[in-house]
């Protein structure tokens, strides 16, 4: 126990007495020597007779203090202090006891805490179904909960393994991620979803959990009491680090997409059809699309704004109740048409221009659109990836000029394949190329 000057001037103001009674082993300070002599105060410790201090002036007499009259506050620097304990004191091993300011105890306080916020992330974790990584945590909840025991029984710990990698590994991983799971080192972007956002909390708490460790374990010279365990809260960060990188690359090829691009066109209707290219005429297949049953029809029309025109303009088939017509916004500044930005299907309010085939005109009232950004999606893919038709999702395309695109419709179908279509001006913003992909990100 250390008596300092403080501690002995908060107890004797209180009694005023000629003796103070203290543990055995208790170090004095050299200013609390001189408090003591300038009082004439008597020192006894516990269990053995009276020592009298070196005294510049006549002791004076007094009330012995007795070990139980004490204030304990007299005792608590080293964490010795009778029965009952004060609530401001905690035991740190065994019957030690310590004020709770001291830096052990605010590690530990740390070290619960994180178990906490790792133990609440595991629930949400099984509430979104995502088991496996809930699972996987166990085994960081068990190495924590192995940490606090070790420190409290002074004993050492052993770094074993974590997820089956050495402490070695886990750091090269945490270094070199694009050499593990082809991923650069990035900063944090809600785009790579919750799951990825609450490991990089858990990361950064674990972090504030290794620096109340040095505070706690690390001396003014440099020496380390507990380098085990600075080691292992290292190697918990680096861990942390290596699942974001893990699970960014497994979003990135589980969720990719090819991209088709979407040049201007027009889907006909059986009435149309006929005004332009004659009564009962049939469209003739010019290629097949990517999406089954959907082809380009050899025929094309030419589009008449009020501004200006456009010529052969491929017609996509089969025919359609409503007649709708796709274009870009750089289109619609040459037609010299406001631009509608419409989910397909959506003509509700659009414009219309005139039609020229062949065979005759047609006026169309409306149906001009800008086709929103959509994807196409298998039914068996969109309930594999927890997709539902509607749905609204953001994208990024890996490009040599990478964009993300948010707010992408998922359309979802037996009868689909998984493809994102973007028009010309999107493609061309991100230099797509045909053998371009994309990455459906979790939010």
């Amino acid at each position: 126990m250390i008596i300092s000057e403080h501690i002995l001037r908060a107890n004797w103001h209180k009694t005023k007495s000629s003796t103070i009674t203290i543990p055995q082993g208790s170090i004095i300070t050299p200013s609390a020597r001189d408090f003591l002599r300038s009082q004439g105060i008597q020192v006894q410790y516990e269990e053995e007779t009276v020592v009298r201090v070196e005294q510049e002036n006549t002791a004076a007499t007094g009330e012995m203090l007795s070990t139980t009259q004490g204030d304990a506050a007299s005792r608590a620097s080293a964490g010795r202090v009778s029965s009952p304990k004060p609530e401001y004191m905690t035991h740190l091993r065994g019957k030690e006891l310590i004020l709770k300011t001291h830096p052990v105890i605010a590690w530990r306080g740390q070290l619960d805490q994180f178990d906490c916020d790792l133990v609440e992330m595991q629930t949400m974790l099984v509430k979104a179904g995502e088991t496996k990584l809930a699972a996987q945590l166990e085994e960081v909840v068990l190495r924590t909960q192995q940490l606090m025991a070790a420190e409290v029984r002074a004993q050492p710990i052993e770094f074993g393994t974590l997820f089956g990698w050495q402490e070695a590994e886990i750091r090269d991983m945490s270094h070199h991620p694009d050499k593990y799971f082809g991923i650069p080192h990035t900063t944090m972007s809600y785009q790579d979803g919750w799951i990825v956002a609450r490991l990089h909390s858990l990361r950064s708490k674990i972090r504030e959990v290794e620096l109340y460790a040095n505070r706690a374990f690390t001396a003014e010279d440099g020496a380390c009491s507990r380098p085990d365990i600075i080691l292992l809260l290292n190697r918990l960060s680096s861990l942390f680090y290596v699942l974001i990188c893990k699970r960014r690359s497994e979003q990135r090829e589980s969720k990719s997409l090819t991209i088709g691009i979407s040049n201007r066109h027009i889907h006909l209707s059986e009435k149309h059809l006929e005004l332009l290219f004659g009564a009962g005429y049939s469209l003739q297949k010019h290629k097949d699309l990517s999406q089954p049953g959907q082809f380009a029809a050899q025929e094309t029309v030419t589009l008449m704004g009020p501004k200006g025109r456009m010529e052969k303009v491929r017609v996509l088939g089969p025919v359609r109740p409503e007649t709708q017509v796709e274009v870009s916004v750089t289109d619609c500044f040459q037609l010299g048409i406001k631009p509608e930005l419409r989910d397909s299907g959506q003509i509700a309010g659009t414009k219309g221009l005139t039609i020229i085939g062949p065979a005759g005109t047609a006026l169309l009232e409306r149906g001009v659109i800008v086709a929103a950004r959509h994807i196409h999606m298998h039914s068996d893919q969109a309930k594999k990836w927890n997709l539902k038709d509607g749905d609204r999702v953001n994208v990024r395309v890996d490009s040599e000029r990478p964009a993300i695109f948010q707010k992408v419709l998922v359309r979802v179908s037996s009868e689909f394949k998984g493809e994102l279509h973007l028009d010309t001006d999107e493609a061309n913003a991100a230099l797509v190329k045909s053998d371009t992909e994309c990455v459906i990100l979790e939010v």
